[in-house]
């Protein structure tokens, strides 16, 4: 299912800013990328979120930047200043200069000053930030999933109510169907043999044959079944999206095979109507988790 979710915080060394995207797909796909330095925590935060998601193509979008600087520190080049004033009291001595080494010519003299910037390392407290700001996103990820999901439920039922008039309706015309098929196997063959007499105990055998051939009760009874069963999973808990896209499959197969069989136009088109409706089941049930 579809749904966002967004949080931040930040520690003395980092402000973290995470967003979710989610969109349908049929297993979950969590699309995650981090910067090298916070790639350590890839794993735990894969796993966070598949404690709770188990459907769907979730996008993490992470900003991560550093709020907070460790002490730097000044360090002096003590070998090459001694270098220097050494080189420099060989100069006074020959009265080439005048004066020595003062702060200020330090101070002119880069290469003897250096800046020691501390390495950044993302640490134990680092990475449960970044998992505390992802569970308060994913927590509003899946209140918005909730949302999404109570309205499914919603497009879910109207389309099974629909195909289970459908099937009421196969059930209905399946006596008469029968009738007729074995009404218009009695014409078409006293047109086929003409003024020749017709067996009457051959007839109701190619009946009987016709009739089983056509018999659609063992079809109709295993499609109730199935609406059956999809109503009862919906109203479980936990992932139930694989089990109702196995169901809708089954009731497909059971649809098939009574369009195959059956030989009334009325039920020919009830069938039709049927398989647009768990088309339209089929699609739903890949946005239900």
């Amino acid at each position: 299912m579809t749904g966002y979710g967004h949080a931040e915080g930040e520690n003395l060394r980092y402000r973290v800013r995470l967003a979710l995207r989610s969109v349908n797909h049929r297993f979950l796909d969590v699309v995650l990328r981090l910067k090298e330095e916070q790639r350590t925590s890839e794993s735990a935060l894969r796993e966070l979120l598949g404690e709770t998601l188990s459907r769907g193509r979730v996008e993490v979008g992470a900003d991560i930047e550093r709020v907070g600087r460790d002490s730097s520190r000044l360090e002096v080049d003590r070998r090459a200043l001694k270098d220097l004033t050494r080189a420099l009291e060989g100069l006074l001595e020959e009265d080439l200069i005048e004066r020595g080494l003062t702060a200020g010519d330090l101070i002119r003299h880069p290469q003897l000053l250096r800046v020691s910037e501390p390495a950044n390392h993302w640490s134990v407290e680092d990475e449960e930030l970044l998992l505390r700001v992802a569970g308060e996103a994913l927590a509003e990820l899946e209140a918005a999933r909730g949302t999404e999901g109570e309205k499914l439920a919603a497009a879910l039922a109207e389309r099974l109510e629909a195909l289970g008039r459908a099937a009421g309706e196969l059930r209905e015309l399946a006596p008469a169907a029968r009738e007729e098929t074995a009404a218009a196997l009695g014409e078409r063959l006293t047109a086929l043999l003409g003024d020749q007499a017709l067996d009457p105990a051959r007839l109701a055998q190619e009946v009987a044959l016709l009739a089983d051939r056509s018999d659609v009760k063992e079809e109709l009874d295993r499609l109730g079944a199935h609406l059956e069963h999809f109503h009862e999973v919906m109203a479980g808990d936990g992932a139930i999206g694989k089990r109702l896209d196995f169901l809708t499959q089954e009731i497909f197969r059971e649809l098939n095979t009574l369009g195959a069989k059956c030989r009334n136009a009325r039920m020919t088109r009830a069938v039709l109507d049927a398989k647009v409706l768990c088309e339209q089941l089929r699609e739903q049930v890949q946005n239900v988790e």
